[in-house]
């Protein structure tokens, strides 16, 4: 089971959606206690920090040194920052090496990061006195910086575990839904090859594939029961029809040998009735090979033994209308498949080719083997079948505009395309420039005559 076809479920798609939904109202909820968290800390630091810098202020000038040293003796100087400075920034209190660089003296906190003075990152407010010094207080804040790393990680591995679960969810879901489909798969290619007595699988789920396995079983046996009629009536007609025709042709050859002067006119007539005859042998024909009963005589063949017999067989009615014949066996192509059939097939399109090339023309037959494909090829240099005929040109009775005065019934073609559809191959009529080109390929059929 390839990961490609589990991503193409729907069952993985919808689980993948709501996976991401969910990952991003989690990442907003948590984008919203990380925003409002750090603003309330940060507000609060700020708090504290404006009051002891105003009780700082509001201390009498001649004792501010001291307050500053009281006050730093009270709060520590491992996490309070507390500076007295000249008006040229000389350290005149404090545990505050110097001024940074960046800090206003405006009374507006900043954060600002680790120091030589100050090894810690702090929020910090300065403010210049009436006497020109300015006084600096400050706190450090590496909790609250711990605090953020910890939301922004909590935010990268919820948003990994979310997706990588919804992931692995979404797999296992989409598991048992794509066995049910492989399962419906295997019963169309069945019913695809022939077996109309094929139905689909359903479960107790009740579930829309049950839905749809229900409907083409349904479906199916209408199919199966409209085709059976179908066969049966045209069986029973062409049987009914043959014996008749095949008498009366009997009774005038019998006839010819007594009937004088009327020979030629009963000869005639016996062989418009063997045409008639003849055409109803190759409907009968097509028939059992749609019937796909034919498979028991697969084996493993050589296509060299079946291409090199038609030299012999149409080798004189070729030189007798003009054509030169040329076959090209490469021995060691093999396929599997019933030669006999095989032979019935390349034999048709020879035939064709030879009729309809015209005289002074080429048919070539030779084997090709296209990455590891076996293929029969059969090609020629006459008018061959304009490219809009070529998907026509396999159905029964169907004759192409330049074939019409040709003598023939329209069936060759249709009893190829039935032989290749028993094997599970492909017909290829293709342009040879100038010609057709006619190629039976081995690769796995998908009922397309390709144009």
């Amino acid at each position: 089971m390839q990961s490609r076809e589990i991503f193409r479920t729907t069952t993985f798609r919808l689980t993948l959606l709501y996976g991401l939904i969910f990952l991003v109202g989690t990442i907003a909820l948590l984008w919203m206690v990380y925003f409002r968290s750090t603003v309330y800390l940060t507000d609060r630091v700020d708090g504290i920090l404006h009051t002891e810098l105003e009780a700082l202020v509001r201390s009498p000038r001649p004792g501010l040194r001291e307050r500053v040293i009281e006050d730093l003796t009270l709060n520590g100087d491992r996490t309070n920052i507390f500076g007295l400075f000249s008006a040229n920034g000389e350290r005149l209190a404090g545990n505050l090496n110097g001024l940074p660089a960046n800090l206003p003296a405006d009374g507006r906190a900043i954060e600002v990061p680790s120091t030589p003075g100050f090894s810690v990152s702090t929020r910090m407010i300065a403010r210049r006195l009436p006497t020109g010094e300015i006084l600096v207080v400050g706190r450090d804040v590496n909790q609250l910086r711990e605090m953020r790393a910890i939301i922004s990680s909590s935010l990268v591995w919820s948003g990994v575990s979310i997706l990588c679960v919804g992931l692995a969810l979404g797999t296992v879901l989409s598991i048992a839904p794509l066995k049910r489909v492989r399962r419906l798969q295997t019963v169309a290619k069945h019913v695809s090859d022939g077996d109309l007595h094929q139905r689909m699988p359903t479960s107790t789920r009740g579930d829309e594939l049950d839905m749809f396995a229900s409907t083409i079983n349904q479906m199916m046996e209408e199919v199966e029961r409209l085709l059976s009629e179908v066969k049966a009536n045209n069986t029973i007609i062409a049987h009914d029809l043959l014996n008749p025709l095949a008498n009366v042709a009997q009774k005038l050859r019998r006839l010819q040998t007594t009937a004088g002067g009327q020979r030629d006119e009963i000869a005639q007539i016996g062989q418009g009735i063997e045409q008639v005859l003849e055409r109803f042998r190759a409907i009968l024909r097509i028939a059992e090979l749609e019937s796909q009963h034919r498979r028991a005589g697969f084996t493993c063949v050589d296509l060299a033994d079946v291409i090199s017999p038609a030299k012999d067989l149409y080798g004189p009615l070729a030189e007798d209308t003009g054509v030169r014949l040329l076959i090209m066996s490469e021995r060691g192509v093999t396929i599997k498949g019933d030669p006999n059939l095989l032979f019935e097939a390349v034999s048709n399109l020879i035939d064709n080719a030879i009729k309809f090339a015209g005289r002074g023309s080429t048919v070539r037959v030779r084997v090709g083997n296209d990455c590891g494909h076996p293929t029969i090829i059969v090609e020629d240099d006459g008018p061959g079948i304009a490219s809009h005929e070529r998907g026509a040109v396999v159905r029964r009775f169907y004759r192409a505009e330049r074939q019409c005065n040709t003598p023939g019934f329209g069936l060759g073609l249709s009893a190829v395309a039935a032989i290749v559809r028993l094997h599970g191959f492909q017909l290829v009529l293709d342009d040879a420039e100038p010609g057709l080109r006619a190629v039976i390929d081995t690769r796995p059929a998908t009922d397309h005559v390709a144009g």
